[in-house]
């Protein structure tokens, strides 16, 4: 989240939680990552956290940088606006494999 994609995304600002809230991000990711399952708690520090992004900092949608965010949240059933990279990159696969 601190990188900011690398500079990979140019065409949009992109805003990564601070302070506590990016230590509480980081920390709900990595014990979700490890066990592959998340926590009514996890979800709802993802959920937070995103509000926050969205109410505070102004900014127009979430994105799911990481591929294990899947599981907590889908574009379909979100409760506010996010870009599923994972879900981007899998289309993108099953289109280069289908062409």
């Amino acid at each position: 989240m601190q990188t900011r994609l690398y500079g990979g995304v140019p065409s949009a600002e992109l805003v990564s939680p601070g302070g506590k809230d990016l230590d509480d991000v980081h920390a709900a990711y990595v014990a979700m990552a490890t066990n592959g399952v998340v926590t009514v708690a996890q979800r709802e520090t993802f959920a937070t956290v995103s509000r926050k992004l969205l109410d505070e900092a102004g900014c127009e949608a979430i994105m799911l940088g990481g591929t294990d965010l899947a599981i907590v949240f889908s574009e379909r059933d979100a409760p506010f606006p996010l870009v599923d990279c994972a879900g981007i990159h899998a289309d993108e696969i099953a289109r280069l494999a289908l062409a």
